[in-house]
């Protein structure tokens, strides 16, 4: 066994970047996955043309962060002939995902009711906007609409009166599909002991919750956002500039412990005493005037400086830096974090790798989705049509 899950078959009728993202987890660590699109191709293969990223069949690496190592299939599933083959791959399936919306799931009978009936240890596997209850279950939903927008994120942590935070797209899909590949391995593992499947569900809204805990209980104990950046509730954790303009996140977790160390290596010992700011209870109180005084202290040296001073005091920090240096970053290229691929062109791209690794089970393939129904025939072949079955299927319009 070279991957954990070799022999599980998974069939993906999915678009944009949950759905896929999830598939992706399953495909590296061994699932044979086959993605489903339309006669077109995904709207996503285009997504690239929004961020001056190539969207061509054979360098299109947006498309491919979420796609490597599946198997690619075109069908039209508004054509009978269409659903036929659809129902077939899940009938032998172990994994169905998609997050086509459950009323049009139901109408060409692919709801979970209907495809139980033919196989009963499927896993049905499904993604949602807001959640398949409420007002507001019926409505698409995207990450920056159902996860950012809805989840209090964006309105609330910036400073008061700014422009709203606008993430790049798919920031939030890539950890919602996190948690719905925690629940497919979940219910995988306990079809292991009853030999059932089941029906598994997330979406956007729930997820984005979820990872805005913190924010959302506290809010309601009065620790209301957003907040001035001039008034932090711990100056001591806080984003201050340096000589060079460049910034520093600087991170205090034992106030009280710590803070005389703080003060020395920040060239501040007149206030170790200070009363204002040497508790958490009196600095809150004071935080204006300590962030000022700390911030012109950030600003007589360059970041680099900082951070040595602070790797020798062994004070939590970090440098803010760009996306377009991550790629640079030698600790995760340490640590395999990222991934060079080359194009036939000549032309590189660094991706991200999914991560999670196992010691026992290195991922090491990435193949590069290419075009639009690239595995069909192989893929029909495999369950039973015949050479002739393709031809006309495509002559008919039911396949590319």
């Amino acid at each position: 066994m070279k991957l954990p899950l070799e022999g599980v078959k998974v069939v993906e009728l999915g678009t944009h970047v949950v759905v896929p993202n999830a598939s992706r987890f399953l495909a590296d660590w061994g699932a044979d996955v086959i993605k489903i699109e339309g006669l077109e191709g995904e709207m996503w293969r285009l997504v690239g043309l929004q961020y001056n990223t190539p969207a061509k069949d054979e360098e299109n690496p947006l498309f491919a962060e979420q796609n490597a190592n599946k198997k690619f299939i075109s069908i039209n599933i508004k054509t009978p002939e269409g659903i036929d083959i659809l129902k077939k791959l899940v009938e032998n399936a172990d994994i169905f995902l998609s997050n086509v919306r459950l009323n049009s799931l139901k109408k060409i009978g692919l709801d979970y009711e209907n495809i139980k009936q033919l196989n009963e240890k499927l896993i049905y596997v499904h993604l949602s906007g807001y959640g398949e209850e409420g007002p507001d279950a019926p409505r698409p939903g995207f990450d920056l609409s159902a996860y950012w927008a809805r989840s209090g994120t964006m309105c609330d942590y910036v400073n008061p009166g700014d422009f709203p935070f606008r993430p790049p797209g798919g920031y939030g899909d890539a950890i919602t599909s996190s948690y719905l590949t925690t629940g497919i391995l979940a219910a995988l593992f306990a079809r292991e002991k009853s030999g059932k499947g089941t029906y598994v569900t997330s979406s956007l809204y729930g997820a984005a919750l979820w990872t805005n805990q913190v924010g959302i209980i506290s809010a309601q104990s009065g620790n209301p956002y957003p907040k001035s950046k001039l008034t932090p509730a711990n100056p001591f954790s806080h984003i201050y500039k340096c000589k060079d303009d460049e910034w520093i996140f600087l991170i205090i977790t034992r106030y009280q412990k710590d803070y005389a160390k703080f003060c020395k290596t920040l060239g501040m010992e007149e206030y170790i005493e200070d009363e204002r700011f040497n508790n958490l209870a009196n600095v809150q109180q004071n935080s204006a005037e300590c962030a000022s005084i700390i911030a012109e202290k950030f600003a007589q040296k360059d970041r680099e400086e900082w951070c040595k001073l602070f790797r020798e005091a062994d004070i939590v920090h970090e440098r803010l830096v760009h996306a377009k240096d991550v790629h640079k970053d030698e600790q995760a290229w340490a640590n395999g974090y990222l991934r060079s691929v080359t194009y036939p062109s000549g032309n590189t791209t660094c991706f991200p790798t999914i991560p999670v690794q196992f010691k026992d089970y290195p991922v090491e393939k990435f193949d590069l989705p290419g075009l639009v129904g690239r595995d069909t025939k192989e893929i029909l072949l495999k369950y039973g049509y015949t050479e002739k079955d393709f031809d006309e299927l495509v002559a008919k319009k039911v396949i590319k």
